[in-house]
């Protein structure tokens, strides 16, 4: 098979690639000057300003009108954005799914506690009351749910480890599992939910995780009465 060769703005996108690299940019540093880099590579304004478009689509660069070009933070959300139409989920993907979920909450359990940053903690608490609330109103909360663990995850401190959850949380959103979900159980969940918070704030480690797996292991149940399309 014969490789296709490289046009000569994949080449300039490649090499300012390079350089940000070669120099440990950071996000929000400013790279040179169009100018500079046409003056730098020896190429036309067009090929650089092509290169340029390019980066900025990956996210790789931000160009702000009059300040300059500047290193953008990679958020792992925006790299999902542009592949989540193309996932698929099916019975045994979601098996999974769920496993990598109990991993990262277990895991999140223990990174809330040794951060232990209280206000944080507080917006889980917030959620629940919410979660509550709603489902008392007849109506299932399953937003609210979802804020309620994106709070452990923000919980952490760990931007990353937040990043990395929220591709689990694309997975969950695609499919409609947790609408089999009665109030009774979301009122259950309430409760299972309120169990977790007092242990994190008791830094209770093994209380917390105990009452995490219990909260999580009806996922398990709902996935054997889940119809496939």
């Amino acid at each position: 098979m014969v490789k296709r060769k490289q046009t000569l703005a994949e080449v300039v996108s490649d090499r300012i690639k390079s350089y940000i690299s070669e120099n440990k940019c950071q996000p929000g540093d400013r790279l040179p000057t169009e100018k500079e880099i046409i003056d730098m590579l020896g190429v036309s304004r067009t090929i650089v300003r092509e290169a340029l478009k390019t980066l900025q689509s990956q996210g790789i660069i931000e160009i702000k009108q009059g300040l300059g070009i500047f290193v953008k933070e990679i958020k792992i959300q925006s790299i999902l954005r542009k592949i989540s139409p193309f996932l698929t989920i099916d019975k045994l993907k979601f098996m999974e799914v769920i496993d990598t979920r109990i991993i990262l909450e277990l895991g999140a359990i223990d990174l809330a506690i040794n951060h232990y940053n209280l206000e944080k903690i507080k917006q889980m608490s917030y959620w629940n009351d919410v979660f509550l609330k709603k489902a008392k109103s007849g109506e299932k909360p399953k937003n609210e749910d979802l804020h309620f663990h994106r709070s452990l995850m923000n919980a952490t401190g760990n931007e990353t480890f937040i990043q990395v959850s929220s591709i689990i949380t694309e997975y969950f959103n695609m499919n409609q599992l947790e609408e089999i979900i009665d109030l009774d159980q979301y009122v259950a969940s309430y409760k299972e939910h309120q169990t977790i918070i007092d242990s994190i704030l008791k830094k209770d480690v093994e209380q917390a995780k105990q009452a995490m797996k219990a909260h999580l292991h009806h996922l398990y149940s709902l996935l054997e009465d889940w119809e496939e399309d």
